[in-house]
């Protein structure tokens, strides 16, 4: 079982995003280009989706570090290919606003397509110039920068992944997020990755009460109003009929409301590889992470 709910991020409204080999007019488009443009939306009106194949629960992210001096850890070989280098990376601050492109390299030959996702004043593309690929593993995409500002642009989406292998397999979704020179310390924050404070039950608790009515968990920064909750099979807990997850005012808590059996261990995720919802407000996903926990005979 698999529950996730996508919400539009009211920091986030206005997004579109460059696809190649698709072709749709717009009434009014934040950046238009030879190749052609669709209007999306990441996070669609609220949906709840169950199912019980999937099990992607603790995938490792492909989002860059958020300290490029950070050590990176040795990288998996996966069926899909993986983001192994952008520039400038995820989570820098202080960019030279007169860098004229972004750069990403994936770890296999891709195909021609791409999908740069995002929009409004976030989405740093240069309208009068033309995404491309400059070897089989290296796509640009044309910026227009400026000073004091913060960007974000995706890569591929829930509903748009055009960054493929030649073998047409797709690039998990990611983002590239950074400030430029002068930015103010508020700013700057909006890069930051955004971290569990408290969850509850704790993560291994064992002897959880099985009447136990609701899981919560609690982030140190203001989030969007997205969530992935997920897992499969038994060790994901019920939910009860009519039961949907829900934001605290601030932002910071979502509860989840189960139905819980004695005496089992229950294993779920936050995040995962593919579906990264737990976002900041400004759109930084939080690292997928195993969630587990044990009832009471």
């Amino acid at each position: 079982m698999h529950f996730e709910t996508d919400r539009t991020n009211s920091a986030r409204k206005d997004r579109v995003v460059l696809t190649v080999f698709a072709i749709m007019i717009l009434p009014t488009a934040l950046w238009v280009t030879g190749e052609s443009l669709r209007a999306a939306d990441e996070n669609p009106k609220a949906t709840t989706e169950k199912t019980d194949t999937t099990k992607d629960a603790g995938e490792k992210a492909t989002t860059a570090a958020a300290n490029p001096d950070e050590k990176k850890e040795p990288r998996e070989e996966t069926p899909y290919p993986q983001l192994i280098e952008a520039t400038p990376a995820a989570g820098s601050t202080d960019v030279d606003p007169k860098l004229t492109e972004i750069r990403v390299t994936f770890d296999r030959d891709m195909s021609e397509g791409m999908s740069w996702t995002g929009g409004g004043s976030e989405f740093p593309g240069d309208a009068s110039q033309k995404a491309k690929w400059i070897d089989k593993r290296t796509c640009v995409l044309p910026v227009m920068l400026k000073k004091a500002g913060y960007f974000r642009v995706g890569i591929n989406s829930k509903s748009h992944q055009n960054f493929k292998a030649a073998d047409g397999t797709a690039t998990p979704p990611t983002a590239i997020f950074f400030t430029t020179k002068g930015a103010s310390k508020d700013l700057e924050k909006r890069v930051l990755i955004p971290e569990v404070v408290e969850i509850s039950p704790a993560n291994d608790e064992k002897d959880v009460p099985a009447s136990t009515a609701e899981l919560s968990v609690t982030f140190n920064m203001p989030m969007g109003e997205g969530m992935s909750w997920t897992g499969g099979g038994d060790a994901f807990p019920q939910t009860p009929e009519g039961g949907k997850a829900k934001w605290s005012k601030d932002g910071r808590t979502c509860t989840l409301p189960v139905t819980l059996e004695p005496d089992h261990e229950y294993k779920l995720g936050l995040n995962s590889l593919s579906h990264n919802n737990f976002q900041s407000k400004w759109g930084v996903p939080l690292k997928p992470m195993i969630y587990t926990f044990r009832t009471a005979k």
